[in-house]
């Protein structure tokens, strides 16, 4: 018996057709199987288009540090140290690297360093803020190091990432063990190529003696299930 239920998309010329032509399991299973494969290719593109996508978090790390070293924070520090006392327009220099640094993605080698630079950007911009020249002092010094600290392990955190791919160990070692191997077989080649010039039959038996190799060649080659009696 068919069901009485018809799919919401048929038209009502098709519900005799439908109704003959129910979806079987077979088909049903089908459709699931291509509809897994499809999230599957979407999951892949995916993947790959994030992948793409590392090079702007880099260059964006990279942007950041550059700007933050064009803030001389040292001459800050000298500055209040002396008594010169804070100028205009010195708390919202602090407060515009701390938004450039809240909004980059760093990478996970240098986010717990940058975390803690903005921390002390924040409360060294707040106390120019409020004029608290005592507290700006010692944080200006302390940004200034963290400063300087972020800067050089981002550059050596950015020449990592210039650096080539290192070779997988056991493949370099399967490479190297083809190459012994591919080696040894020359030098056996080479050594048929002498025996084969003007050599007697006694040096070939004392040759083949010296080189287990050429027996396990030998064992190889005629251990093949013929009879290689040449007619003894």
């Amino acid at each position: 018996a068919t069901s009485g239920i018809n799919p919401s998309f048929a038209s009502e010329g098709d519900t005799a057709s439908q109704e003959d032509e129910a979806p079987t399991l077979e088909s049903l299973t089908e459709r699931i199987a291509g509809l897994e494969n499809r999230i599957a290719e979407l999951e892949l593109n995916q993947n790959e288009i994030a992948a793409q996508g590392l090079a702007y978090p880099i260059f964006d790390t990279i942007a950041a540090i550059y700007l933050l070293d064009q803030v001389d924070i040292h001459a800050l520090h000298e500055r209040l140290h002396e008594g010169d006392g804070i100028m205009p327009g010195d708390s919202g220099q602090f407060r515009r690297l701390v938004h450039l640094l809240s909004a980059v993605d760093l990478p996970p080698e240098l986010a717990e360093e940058g975390t803690a630079l903005i921390e002390i950007l924040s409360q060294l911009s707040a106390a120019l803020a409020d004029d608290d020249l005592e507290s700006a002092v010692p944080l200006a010094l302390d940004a200034h190091e963290a400063q300087h600290d972020f800067s050089r392990n981002g550059a050596d955190w950015f020449d990592r990432t210039l650096m080539p791919v290192e070779e997988d160990p056991d493949q370099a070692d399967e490479s190297d063990d083809c190459d012994k191997e591919d080696s040894e077989e020359d030098s056996h080649s080479e050594e048929s190529d002498e025996d084969s010039h003007g050599h007697s039959d006694d040096s070939d038996d004392s040759d083949d003696s010296d080189h287990p190799c050429d027996d396990d060649n030998s064992k190889d080659t005629h251990d093949d299930g013929h009879d290689h009696s040449h007619g003894e």
